[in-house]
């Protein structure tokens, strides 16, 4: 406040009013605007949509503190390799002269050097189809025992028999992190229990019209999704630069589209036996006879279905209507 005297003739007159600077704050303040140079520093092994933050670097406000300065960090693609945390993948093709005897390769490194890549004597390139960048890839597998129940005690219960539902809400969903092990259907209701493997497995009882689906073995799943690597030529851990991610390499394995029959001769006494084999007449009257060839598993599943728009097909398809049911996993 302030307070002005007025005089008017011989007297003089006090007035306290709210002060027209501060309009009654009690203080006053002027904006200036400056600049200031950032060094933005981004660690090894930083990822995408990381925050580097400078505090007290943005406007400053009365009686306040200042605001942060956050920079967010845009990864960009590259044009050969793929990145899945601290691990980088690249796809290469290969001859199958090469899957099975034996490769050697050169991939330019990120920094410009040159990787020789080899396989060890007598290694042998399998096809790998596990894919990383799936929506899939980190999902747990089942393991599905038929007429069969778990004595556990009951952790959730859903009224679905939706399995691409419950398996979601177990890795994804509601229930992931607590210690799902198996869910069992039955009638259509799905009650979840909680447990290790073994502990599942352990509780396992017999209940026709029942199925239990339980958590694969981690290791027999790992041993689907081996895939050749190179250790330790990925990126830079980001919790400790000194630690590197891996390079994987994804391979397309180049078959030749026909062999002569001496080639053949030659690859037959070379690889081990062949795992299949016939012994049936061909000529018998009971025998049919087939030969392979490639075809499109899209294209054969569209020409064996019905045209849309017919009655037959709304009520395999559940209907004409949208969406699916929509089910609530209730907690007990």
């Amino acid at each position: 406040m302030v307070v002005k005297t007025i005089r008017m003739g011989p007297m003089i007159q006090q007035m306290q009013q709210p002060c027209s600077k501060c309009q009654g704050q009690g203080f006053s303040f002027s904006l200036t605007r400056t600049s200031e140079i950032l060094e933005v520093n981004v660690q090894k092994g930083s990822k995408d949509g990381q925050k580097i933050t400078f505090h007290n670097k943005a406007d400053e406000i009365p009686d306040g503190e200042a605001g942060d300065v956050v920079f967010v960090l845009k990864e960009k693609a590259h044009d050969v390799f793929k990145r899945h945390g601290a691990d980088l993948y690249i796809s290469k093709s290969i001859s199958l002269v090469e899957a099975l005897c034996g490769f050697s390769m050169e991939v330019e490194k990120l920094d410009g050097r040159t990787l020789v890549i080899k396989t060890p004597p007598g290694f042998v390139t399998s096809p790998s189809t596990f894919d990383p960048f799936s929506g899939t890839a980190e999902d747990a597998g089942w393991e599905t025992l038929d007429n069969t129940d778990c004595d556990l005690d009951d952790m959730a219960q859903a009224d679905s028999a939706d399995l691409d539902m419950l398996k979601n809400a177990v890795s994804k969903g509601q229930l992931k992190g607590k210690g799902i092990g198996c869910f069992v259907i039955k009638d259509g209701r799905t009650t979840f229990k909680a447990g290790t493997r073994e502990e599942c497995i352990g509780a396992k009882s017999k209940s026709n019209g029942a199925t239990m689906y339980v958590l694969a073995d981690a290791s027999s799943a790992a041993g689907k999704r081996m895939t050749v690597a190179v250790e330790g030529e990925g990126l830079p851990l980001s919790r400790d630069p000194f630690q590197f991610g891996n390079l994987f390499l994804q391979l397309d394995i180049q078959f030749p589209e026909e062999l002569s029959e001496e080639q053949m001769t030659a690859i037959r006494t070379a690889l081990p036996a062949a795992l299949n084999s016939s012994s049936a007449d061909e000529s018998a009257e009971e025998v049919d006879t087939a030969e392979v060839k490639l075809m499109d598993p899209v294209q054969s599943f569209t020409d064996g279905t019905f045209s849309a728009g017919s009655a037959h097909d709304e009520d395999e398809d559940g209907g004409g209507g949208g969406g699916g049911e929509r089910v609530q996993c209730a907690q007990q």
